[in-house]
Parts: structure tokens; sequence; C-alpha cells
């Protein structure tokens, strides 16, 4: 079943305090959200975390995060980074950077283990890497076409 794309590839929504947010990415689903909900769950920083479908036919993922108003005393001996807010949107980033090396780490061990699997990650990185060349090819060719390279004026133009 081909699903369509999302109209949003990444959106905060809420407003108030900036330690509870809720964010929409475009694109994903099940896998994402409950990855970044298990990792944000670890740090102790974060109150709520969640994610939902809204449904099956839409491919996007809401992220619901909630982080601590208040640094504990302990924190702030140990590391003064800690601020009396954690921003929800630092939280999420910080998740998602432990996801990747997560993942980094796994694909590491797997491909120690298993040499196919490093041969099909190489052919995946060259054959990406040929996308995205094609797709910059067309930006430009599409540019040529316009004539003055200023993307205001181009209809086709993804808004996020």
């Amino acid at each position: 079943v081909k699903q369509k794309k999302a109209g949003t590839a990444f959106e905060v929504r809420g407003t108030g305090p900036l330690s509870a947010r809720t964010f929409a990415i475009g694109d994903e689903d099940h896998t994402i959200g409950n990855s970044l909900r298990h990792v944000l769950m670890q740090n102790q920083r974060i109150n709520f975390a969640a994610y939902s479908v809204p449904h099956p036919s839409e491919p996007i993922v809401h992220i619901r995060v909630q982080t601590v108003k208040k640094a504990t005393a302990e924190d702030e001996k140990v590391d003064d980074s800690n601020t009396v807010n954690y921003p929800a949107i630092m939280a999420l980033r910080d998740a998602s950077l432990t996801l990747i090396d997560q993942c980094d780490f796994v694909l590491e061990k797997l491909e120690e283990c298993i040499p196919a699997v490093k041969e099909d990650s190489l052919k995946m990185d060259k054959i990406y890497e040929q996308q995205r060349q094609y797709a910059d090819d067309q930006e430009m060719a599409d540019d040529a076409v316009d004539g003055d390279g200023d993307e205001e004026d181009d209809d086709d133009i993804d808004h996020y």
C-alpha cells in the first residue's frame, strides 16, 4: 500500500512553558515514536513522554515531551549546564542524538559479526549518495529554468 507524503516534515506545537511541547514528525510512524519515547523516559529530567499516530493513513507521529521544571540540587552540584528549565526541544534533540548513537553501535556490532551486513551498508550508502546527487542536480536544473536562482517566486517550493 502506497502511503501519501506528510504535509509537514517537522512542527513544534504548544504554547506556554518551554518545558512542555508536542512535536509532529512527518513521514514517520510507531518505530521512531516508541524509540524516542523510550530514550526520553530514561532521562531523569523528563516527567512525561508519549507518542501517538493520529490515524494509520496519516504518515505522521506526535511526540509529547514534558520536562521537570527545576533541576535537583544534586544535578546543580554535578553539572552547571543544568538550568532551572530543561526545554522540551532540547530533550528531544538529546534523545535523538542518543538514539542515533545507539543505532550506530548496534550496526557496528552487527557488521562485525556478519560481513554481508557491511557490504549491504556500503551499497545502501552509495545508492543514497546517488539519489542525493540526483536531487541536487534536479534542483540546480529547476533553478536554471527559473533563471534567477531566487526561490521566493518558485511555485513548487515545499513550505514547512
